[in-house]
C-alpha cells in the first residue's frame, strides 16, 4: 500500500509539473512533411532527460522519454532499423514485393510516451517495436505504432505514428541524439542562466 501511495504521488507531480526543457535539437519527418523537437531537461548528477516530440493520433504535444543513460543503446537500436531499412527496401525491389508489413526483431530501450491534454499525461515502460511496410503508393517506410493508457487514468490515451520514409531520416535523429552536444547545450544554457543572479 506504501508503494502504491508513493507512485500515486510521483506522478500526480510529475503530471502537475512545467515542462522546463530546453530545445537541443530537432529531426524531419518527410512522411509527415514536418519538423520535430528534440529537448532536454535540467542536468542533475551529470544526468538529464530527452524528450522526442513524435507524431500521435490527437493533436496534442507528444513526446517519448529516455534518459540520458539510455542513449548510447536507443542510438545503436536505431542504427540496427536503418540498416534493416536498407536492407528489407533493396530485397523487396530485387524481387518484386509490393505489399509487406513485417516487424523487426527489434526493441527500442523501455520508455516513457507523453502528451499534453488537459494536463500532462505519462505511460510508463514502453517497449517500441519498428516495422517496415511497403505502402499502396509503393513507399517503403519503418513505423513505431503504439497505442499507450496514462498511468494515471486508465481512460485516458493516445496513439503515436512514428514514421521514418527515408533511411537518412534515422541517420539525422541519430546525430541529434548526441549525449555530449546536448549536455553541452544544457550546460552553456545554465551558464549563461548562472550569470544573472
Amino acid at each position: 500500500m506504501k508503494i502504491k501511495l508513493v507512485f500515486l504521488v510521483c506522478i500526480f507531480l510529475i503530471s502537475n509539473a512545467s515542462f522546463a526543457e530546453k530545445t537541443v535539437g530537432s529531426y524531419s519527418s518527410s512522411y509527415f512533411n514536418k519538423v520535430y523537437d528534440i529537448e532536454a531537461g535540467e542536468i542533475k548528477n551529470g544526468k538529464f532527460s530527452v524528450y522526442i516530440q513524435v507524431p500521435a493520433k490527437s493533436d496534442n504535444r507528444t513526446m517519448v522519454l529516455i534518459e540520458s543513460d539510455q542513449i548510447k543503446e536507443f542510438n545503436s537500436i536505431l542504427l540496427q532499423m536503418k540498416d534493416k531499412f536498407v536492407e528489407w527496401s533493396k530485397v523487396a525491389k530485387d524481387n518484386n514485393v509490393t505489399e509487406l508489413s513485417k516487424s523487426m526483431d527489434l526493441r527500442l530501450p523501455k520508455t516513457t510516451i507523453c502528451w499534453q491534454g488537459s494536463k500532462w499525461f505519462f505511460s510508463f515502460g514502453q517497449k517500441l517495436q519498428p516495422s517496415f511496410m511497403i505502402l499502396e503508393s509503393g513507399k517503403h517506410v519503418v513505423t513505431l505504432v503504439q497505442k499507450v493508457t496514462s498511468s494515471s487514468n486508465q481512460y485516458i490515451d493516445e496513439t503515436i505514428y512514428w514514421v521514418f520514409a527515408d533511411p537518412q531520416e534515422i541517420d539525422e535523429l541519430i546525430a541529434q541524439l548526441d549525449f555530449d552536444k546536448i549536455k553541452s547545450k544544457l550546460e552553456e544554457d545554465k551558464n549563461s542562466s548562472d550569470l544573472f543572479q
